[in-house]
């Protein structure tokens, strides 16, 4: 699958949950990102944290949800 636009990771981001992936391999963990739903925002708060990423909701497929990676704009399950 290709990557999101910006424009679309925009729309998702004021309209979708977004979760905050923090850490990764074994310590990984996730919180519901409750700021101001802009891709500004987001991105500011990603940016004062460290190994942090965000993800926005962006649809169902094969009974998996899908979300999006608002830096990099992949596709990816969140697990």
């Amino acid at each position: 699958m290709s990557a999101a636009t910006p424009d679309l990771i925009a729309q998702k981001v004021r309209i979708n949950p977004i979760v905050i992936v923090i850490g990764s391999g074994d310590t990984t963990r996730s919180l519901r990102y409750r700021g101001k739903h802009t891709l500004r925002a987001v991105l500011g708060f990603l940016r004062s944290q460290r190994e942090s990423r965000a993800l926005v909701y962006s649809h169902r497929t094969d009974g998996q949800m899908l979300w999006i990676d608002v830096q990099t704009g992949a596709f990816c399950n969140l697990h």
